[in-house]
């Protein structure tokens, strides 16, 4: 989200907990050209004084964040009167279906949560919200190739495969697999969108 952005011309700040991502971000925006501030920091504590920004934008980021009520909190204290706030969720579908099945601790369900309206409404007092749902595919020349990019690309994903010995990790590689079918995932979202009163 930072690159389009920037851009645009926005002066812009990204910010993610993972210093893995933030390399790939840092340079993609150097590869383009582009003068963006990334900082490591977690959205339960943002590092940035009270309405520090016109925009404050996550595309399926802070909704991973444990203490929902504390990233809501932090998300709109950044934000100042009359800026905007754009975000995005997964409701619970087939992905995150199978991955309960396969993840007793799957942190996605707690995340899906974000994308029910009255949820999200008392979470974000504070903001006019508005809800638009969209589609999300995201395909490969196989399910191998897919599960590929997914289990390298995804954070939780990757941070879980990590704890996992080789042997477990082929088992479960070959489940997603068999589960990616043709090589291509197909996921409704909900885009959530706010003006700070």
């Amino acid at each position: 989200m930072a690159l389009p952005a920037a851009r645009a011309g926005a002066e812009v700040t990204g910010q993610d907990i993972s210093a893995d991502q933030l390399g790939k971000a840092r340079r993609a925006a150097e590869e383009a050209g582009l003068s963006i501030r990334f900082d490591e920091g977690d959205a339960q504590a943002l590092p940035y004084e009270d309405e520090s920004f016109d925009v404050v934008a996550s595309a399926f980021g802070a909704i991973f964040a444990e203490q929902h009520e504390r990233v809501a909190a932090e998300l709109t204290r950044v934000l100042r009167h009359g800026g905007r706030l754009g975000m995005t969720a997964w409701p619970e579908d087939a992905w995150f279906r199978f991955n309960r099945s396969v993840r007793p601790d799957y942190e996605g369900l707690a995340a899906g949560r974000w994308a029910d309206e009255d949820y999200a409404r008392r979470l974000l007092p504070e903001l006019d919200l508005s809800f638009e749902r969209g589609e999300w595919v995201l395909e490969a020349g196989s399910a191998e190739e897919l599960w590929e990019m997914l289990s390298a690309s995804v954070p939780p994903l990757k941070a879980w495969l990590d704890t996992l010995d080789p042997h477990s990790r082929r088992h479960i590689g070959d489940e997603y697999v068999q589960f990616l079918g043709e090589g291509r995932l197909h996921r409704e979202y909900v885009r959530i969108l706010g003006t700070r009163r």
